[in-house]
């Protein structure tokens, strides 16, 4: 039986370490405000349509393409509720949408 030995020009693969922590933040999970469910998940903003701009509902400052957000929506009245808001910023929403 011959030994499997590597090339010695094969290209050296680098690995990186798989950062479970952004796996879990980007899962869709359940959030109460103020009695209201709401569904969260995270979003990197990296696949937006390209211009792609979405207004937060709390401060009215545009969060545009490729910007880290929350986007989350009541449950009960469904995903026609959607927003989109800056991360800092949907920890300061107190449930009411309009």
């Amino acid at each position: 039986m011959v030994g499997r030995r590597p090339r010695r020009n094969a290209a050296k693969r680098e690995y990186r370490e798989l950062d479970f922590s952004m796996i879990r933040s980007a899962l869709p999970h359940s959030e109460f405000k103020r009695g209201v469910e709401f569904q969260v998940q995270q979003s990197s903003g990296a696949n937006a349509e390209e211009g792609k701009r979405w207004k937060c509902p709390v401060c009215q400052i545009d969060i545009e393409q490729g910007i880290a957000h929350t986007v989350a929506w009541d449950l009960h009245r469904g995903v026609e509720t959607r927003r989109h808001f800056h991360n800092h910023c949907w920890k300061l929403f107190d449930g009411m949408l309009t």
